[in-house]
């Protein structure tokens, strides 16, 4: 309900598809913001009980992310089962509902419930239709700088930051429930159509750079600032060209992906992504 801390969280919801990795697609800003949720614990609640509450949050809320496992669905369907009062249903229709992300009850308690009772439509009010990763992160950011100042007055423009994404001059704070677009059920999520080979050209790759992340996190305190940020550069480098490669945008993914293997070429010639496994040197500067 804070736009500011919408745009922190939205990439979470900007998934077309509710599975397990949907559970994993977090917010680079989110860190810079859930402090504020996590705080005001720290005056009632042990540091060790806090951090052991903590994994078994996050480990619940990530096997729910699916459309497989449907072993409560007849249970959360029927309001006056008790599963209701102790699980959390999900109803993208209810915007501004469902809260909780372990507990039903909550939401009772203040009001915020609302059952599931019509088709899941899954993602954000208004589809980004991109898989390039820079732009999920912050095309929300820079809608509320264009709004920031587009917006006249020095309260409306902090109404902007502090109230509902909705949120405009004259409107209530979380902004008007008829401008929210209507979803009919038969939208169909964004899919380029993509050849078979270029499908797994980039999974082939995106192997590999899971490889250099896994040897990066294992390597971090051992390596330089510089290495470091160049490893992280390489990466972010290489998420965006994979989107576009997934998107098939013509314009942009052939030339992005030549750049990206000369990089990748420069640095592992320079040590600086060098793999575990000498044995695949050679085979990785065949790959690339």
């Amino acid at each position: 309900e804070v736009n500011i801390l919408w745009a922190a969280h939205q990439v979470h919801h900007s998934s077309e598809d509710y599975n397990l990795f949907t559970a994993l697609r977090q917010s680079i800003l989110q860190r810079y913001t859930s402090w504020l949720f996590n705080l005001p614990m720290a005056l009632f609640i042990p540091p060790s009980v806090f951090a052991v509450h903590l994994q078994f949050n996050l480990l619940y809320q990530f096997w729910i992310h699916t459309e497989v496992n449907q072993f409560f669905k007849p249970y959360l369907k029927n309001r006056n089962t008790p599963f209701q009062f102790i699980f959390t249903g999900r109803n993208p229709y209810c915007i501004d509902k469902n809260y909780g992300g372990t507990l039903i009850i909550w939401d009772r308690i203040f009001g915020t419930f609302e059952a599931e009772d019509a088709k899941v439509v899954y993602g954000l009010t208004h589809p980004v239709n991109s898989f390039e990763p820079i732009l999920l992160q912050l095309r929300p950011l820079a809608h509320i700088w264009n709004m920031f100042w587009a917006t006249p007055g020095f309260c409306n423009k902090l109404s902007v930051i502090f109230k509902g994404p909705g949120w405009g001059p004259g409107k209530p704070r979380l902004g008007l429930p008829e401008e929210i677009p209507v979803v009919t059920g038969k939208e169909i999520p964004f899919n380029p159509s993509v050849p078979a080979c270029l499908n797994c050209y980039a999974a082939v790759h995106f192997a590999v750079l899971m490889e250099l992340y896994i040897d990066l996190l294992a390597t971090v305190n051992m390596l330089s600032q510089g290495t470091i940020l160049l490893r992280i550069g390489f990466i972010i480098l290489s998420l965006s060209s994979f989107g576009f490669l997934t998107e098939n945008r013509q314009d942009t993914k052939r030339i992005l992906e030549i750049i990206r293997c000369l990089v990748f070429l420069g640095v592992y010639k320079l040590g600086y992504l060098r793999n575990q496994l000498s044995l695949l040197d050679y085979a990785y500067e065949v790959r690339y």
